[in-house]
């Protein structure tokens, strides 16, 4: 008898929905953070801002840390897509 394996599940896009540290988030106020830590109910933030060209950078000169909770966070980009110092 035949027993075939099945492949494990596609994850790519859950994985990729996920909050990572160094990732881009937007508040529902606009404001634009980069992620420093990911805790469990709260993210570390650094404050950010979005170039003329839709880059994301992470503010060099006056940097501002806050945390803020996971569920006001919305994914605006990918750490690969953040520039940061």
């Amino acid at each position: 008898m035949d027993d075939p394996i099945s492949e494990p599940p596609d994850r790519s896009d859950e994985y990729a929905a996920l909050i990572k540290p160094g990732d881009a988030i937007e508040t529902p106020d606009g404001e634009l953070w980069v992620v420093e830590r990911v805790l469990d109910a709260v993210l570390t933030v650094i404050s950010a801002h979005r170039d003329p060209d839709g880059l994301v950078y992470a503010d060099v000169y006056e940097p501002a840390t806050t945390q803020i909770p996971t569920t006001l966070a919305h994914k605006a980009a990918d750490a690969r897509q953040v520039r940061r110092p």
